[in-house]
């Protein structure tokens, strides 16, 4: 059971490294420069799943024994 949990969190963190990477590409490089509040309001959005699922994969690595 321990592998299984070492492996899920190895997953979960290159999920996560992945999604930082489309969220980089998706929000730096759009064609839209209008910045407004809805802009914002979805990169905050999307910065908090990236960062609850950077703590999951790293709560899947230092599961106590």
């Amino acid at each position: 059971m321990r592998a299984l949990s070492i492996i899920c969190g190895i997953c979960v963190l290159f999920a996560t490294l992945a999604y930082g990477h489309i969220l980089h590409h998706h929000f730096m490089h759009s064609a839209d420069d209008g910045r407004g509040l809805l802009f914002w309001a979805l990169f905050l959005l999307a910065a908090a799943v990236g960062f609850f699922s950077l703590i999951g994969g790293f709560l899947l690595l230092k599961r106590p024994r």
